[in-house]
């Protein structure tokens, strides 16, 4: 009894057939790729020997030319390197500033590498994509000499980030040029560090707008930690040097010693801000475009983060794009006074629709109480509620003209 063959007996045929004939084409741009300036020079010399009247010297050109072709090709594709890429490098950085990069390259082959150029891969633009390249390379390629087996060395690179968000960094492409230079062996190893491109900050001598917007910040924060009465909290004995705001003349005049009276600022220890990223103007819904008004308010919500900071006040942070849930995650739960896990925060802000930011908001002032609260926001519409409570208050940052300033006491 016949057995019967298998349908995909005459794809199979078709695979090999078309592997036979594509492989000469896929060896030939292997081989363009990988020629340099000296392997051309040869391949020249080569051909120009093959079309003159044979005599001894040019047998001997073409002999050793080939030769050296040959044996540069063999030992380039023996020495091709074998990498493993480590990174070094900040947590976060704001936009358009440059970053240090130390790059570990590890050589985990049994033969050394030698003569290699080592530097990250450039990032291609489509012209449909109108956003600026997500990193921008200060930096040349580094050359190495010689990397021993299970040697490690390191190379500095600065970098830009030119996008704001969580961005991974470019991948790297090490080239081999053993020996003498004569062909490229290229290995590209694939990034899976990332880093966190936080919202730049504004300068208020550059943008006038924005400055106003910076002042009512800064008038908000001034009044948030200075604005508040003394309490009393005890009296005791007067030390010399001692500062003295109050005598208390009646315990002076029973105790026969003099006695102060002393009084305590009550410092705001925790502060709330709440970023709006909804707006009711028409924003760009392309992923391919940046919203600048959005940009605009991640900037000046990151000024007021670093001023609180700065200020030794605690911060907690909500972005609306984010879910009520994660504001009362155990990441969450305590307040800080590092700016920089916040402005990671900010990094990844993206914009929402009107009813997901309200019912967010509502959600955040029923969870902080009395709180003291900063509301930004693009949008025009009256925040009925916010305005009700007197702990909140709401800084509406117009791009086009100054920003209207609602604050309670």
């Amino acid at each position: 009894m016949n057995s019967i063959a298998p349908s995909s007996t005459p794809w199979r045929w078709v695979a090999l057939v078309g592997r036979v004939v594509i492989s000469p084409i896929t060896l030939l741009l292997a081989f363009r790729r990988s020629l340099t300036g000296a392997s051309v020079t040869l391949l020249l010399i080569m051909i120009v020997s093959l079309n003159i009247v044979w005599g001894y010297p040019w047998v001997g050109v073409f002999a050793a030319t080939l030769t050296m072709l040959v044996l540069g090709g063999l030992g380039s594709r023996l020495a091709r390197p074998r990498l493993k890429v480590d990174f070094s490098l900040p947590t976060s950085a704001p936009l358009n500033q440059p970053f240090l990069v130390t790059m570990h390259l590890r050589n985990e082959s049994r033969l050394p590498a030698m003569d290699l150029m080592v530097g990250f891969v450039p990032e291609k633009t489509r012209r449909r994509d109108a956003r600026p390249l997500r990193f921008q390379l200060l930096s040349q390629r580094c050359q190495l000499a010689t990397i021993r087996p299970r040697d490690r060395v390191d190379a500095a690179f600065t970098l830009s980030g030119g996008r704001r968000g969580i961005a991974v960094l470019p991948n790297v492409m090490v080239e081999s040029l053993f020996p003498f230079y004569l062909f490229r062996s290229s290995n590209a190893v694939a990034s899976q560090t990332t880093i966190a491109i936080t919202p730049q900050l504004i300068d208020d001598e550059d943008d006038p707008i924005a400055g106003t917007v910076l002042g009512a910040i800064g008038a908000w924060s001034n009044r948030l930690l200075s604005g508040d009465a003394l309490n009393y909290t005890g009296s005791r004995e007067y030390q010399v040097g001692m500062p003295v705001r109050r005598w208390d003349f009646s315990s002076w005049a029973r105790l026969g010693r003099p006695i102060v009276r002393e009084y305590q600022s009550p410092s705001v220890q925790t502060v709330t801000i709440i970023v709006d990223t909804s707006s009711d103007r028409d924003r760009p819904q392309s992923a391919e475009t940046v919203d600048p008004v959005l940009e605009r308010l991640l900037s000046l919500a990151a000024v007021a983060v670093t001023d609180l900071c700065h200020r030794q006040v605690r911060l907690r942070l909500h972005v609306t794009n984010e879910s009520t849930e994660s504001f009362i995650a155990p990441r969450n739960q305590h307040a800080v006074s590092d700016s920089e896990p916040l402005l990671i925060q900010l990094a990844g802000a993206e914009t929402v629709d009107q009813a997901t930011a309200n019912r967010r908001i509502a959600g955040v002032f029923e969870m902080i109480g009395h709180c003291p609260t900063l509301l930004l926001t693009t949008r025009q519409q009256e925040f009925e509620r916010a305005f009700s409570l007197n702990h909140v208050t709401v800084i509406q940052c117009n791009p086009s003209s100054a920003p209207e300033y609602a604050a309670h006491a």
